[in-house]
């Protein structure tokens, strides 16, 4: 069961995480918090956390994107110059991804009549449901990315995500893993530009690959 959960934290990851720079886009940062229940609406977040965290705290820039958990270990780093996702796990090494990887064989988007207020946001949603998974995603207009440097990262289906929102990326997110019977919900606390070089987004080399 350990291995779905963090299966399900990898495709996840990966498809809400990129941002590209531009006149209308957004760099910068960007902190979520997390919460667990099961099916019937009971908090299983202690049980849980220890596995997937509590947070994610994103850093991104123009074409690359990094995440630390809530003690500021490592969690994923995504370079698109070489189309590379890094996964990291607890015990210091990482795992390393060809971004063109297809995660799922069913990807299918409803437009939802749904809004919520995120981090000051207004946000509208949608529901994609993929392999024994359904996910409602609110999103913004006003953090949007730009979708072609990310083109080639279909890792996580981000590529189509991006397609179905117009580029805007979401503050927040409902997922039901059926195969695991849990739902995690995932909201952001804080959305901030700041500027950030290439350098920063170098794979940390006291880190050991597995692959």
């Amino acid at each position: 069961m350990k291995k779905s959960f963090l299966f399900s934290f990898l495709v996840l990851s990966a498809m809400l995480t990129s941002f590209t720079a531009g006149k209308d886009n957004f760099v910068g940062r960007i902190m979520y918090k997390y919460s667990f229940s099961d099916l019937n609406g009971n908090d299983i977040t202690e049980r849980v956390a220890p596995i997937l965290g509590r947070e994610q705290r994103y850093f991104i820039n123009e074409r690359s994107y990094k995440a630390y958990d809530e003690n500021n270990r490592w969690m994923q780093l995504y370079t698109s110059e070489d189309n590379l996702y890094y996964y990291f796990g607890k015990d210091n090494t990482a795992q390393k991804f060809d971004g063109a990887t297809q995660t799922s064989q069913k990807f299918v988007v409803t437009k939802l009549d749904k809004q919520e207020t995120i981090a000051g946001y207004p946000c509208k949603a949608i529901q994609i449901e993929t392999d024994n998974i359904t996910t409602i995603y609110y999103y913004t207009p006003a953090v949007k990315v730009d979708v072609a440097p990310f083109a080639r990262h279909t890792f996580g289906e981000w590529s189509k995500y991006l397609q179905a929102t117009d580029g805007a990326l979401s503050l927040k997110f409902v997922m039901t893993d059926h195969k695991n019977k849990y739902v995690w919900t995932s909201t952001a606390q804080e959305v901030a530009k700041q500027a950030l070089s290439a350098a920063e987004f170098k794979y940390p080399t006291e880190i050991k690959l597995k692959n």
